[in-house]
């Protein structure tokens, strides 16, 4: 990855992408008042640099089947910590997981997963992580209502 210095260009056009990632080169360079080239070379500069990590569809959970989410914060077995890294990759590939943080403090993970149903969630939480000998303790919290996006700088 080369290391790149954000302009404030680059903040808006990242702030565009970020909003509507399908959105073509020229409509982008409209809405930020420079050339379709400009944009697609910034665009890649971005890419390269690892400033951009990909592009992903925003899928409605509910109309997918997953309209119940959880946060579950983890604790690992102090002597299983040396396999920290190894166990983040492990949760990382569980079905109904959105995303895995390593966090601070008394936890060792937060996840981020969506489920069918809190019956599903129960099963998920008692199955595919009470059940790992390495993990000491869970603790689960219903989502409610989320948002995500990136606030403009």
């Amino acid at each position: 990855m080369n290391q790149i210095q954000l302009t404030d260009l680059d903040r808006r056009l990242v702030a565009e992408l970020a909003k509507d990632c399908r959105i073509g080169y020229r409509e982008l360079g409209e809405r930020l008042g420079i050339p379709a080239s400009t944009c697609h070379g910034r665009v890649r500069a971005l890419e390269e640099a690892g400033v951009i990590r990909g592009y992903h569809a925003d899928i409605d959970p509910e109309a997918a089947g997953l309209g119940v989410h959880a946060l579950i914060q983890v604790r690992v077995h102090s002597h299983r910590r040396d396999r920290i890294t190894e166990i983040f990759g492990e949760l990382r590939e569980l079905p109904g997981v959105q995303q895995v943080y390593i966090i601070g403090g008394d936890r060792d993970f937060m996840l981020h997963v969506a489920c069918a149903s809190v019956p599903a969630l129960r099963d998920f939480v008692s199955t595919q992580l009470s059940s790992r000998p390495e993990l000491a303790q869970t603790q689960t919290q219903l989502v409610f209502e989320h948002a995500t996006g990136l606030a403009p700088a």
